[in-house]
């Protein structure tokens, strides 16, 4: 069994766990492994001040988690993904408990569109 804490939040779980606490929201966000959804949306900016609490995840499971919370995008190393990681961190920047984990981040990728003038016609 997994514990985690991070500020007021606290969570156990059969598999991996992770808490991000944000003082100046007094918001607390835990994940089980197991569990999926509900942090969409959120949009924190890298510099937020949070207390971080990560327990037996895999780093790929811990990315997801971030990326859920984050404005931005979170790179992943892929040979790591599977590997389990432990970080207990207090009022840090969010982007340094990133970088302690060796994640990184990029400005979402957006796919920008043709202009109508420079589409190929359909063939015929």
């Amino acid at each position: 069994m997994a514990s985690c804490g991070a500020g007021r939040c606290k969570i156990e779980c059969d598999g991996g766990c992770g808490c991000v606490y944000i003082p100046s929201e007094d918001r607390c966000i835990c994940e089980c492994f197991e569990s999926v959804g509900g942090l969409a949306g959120l949009q924190l900016n890298p510099t937020v001040k949070v207390t971080v609490s990560v327990s037996g995840l895999p780093l790929g499971q811990v990315a997801t988690m971030f990326d859920r919370i984050l404005e931005r995008d979170v790179l992943l190393p892929a040979a790591r993904s599977q590997k389990k990681v432990r970080l207990k961190m207090e009022n840090v920047r969010l982007s340094e408990a990133l970088r302690a984990l060796g994640l990184s981040t990029r400005r979402p990728v957006s796919t920008p569109r043709r202009p109508e003038s420079r589409r190929r016609p359909p063939r015929a």
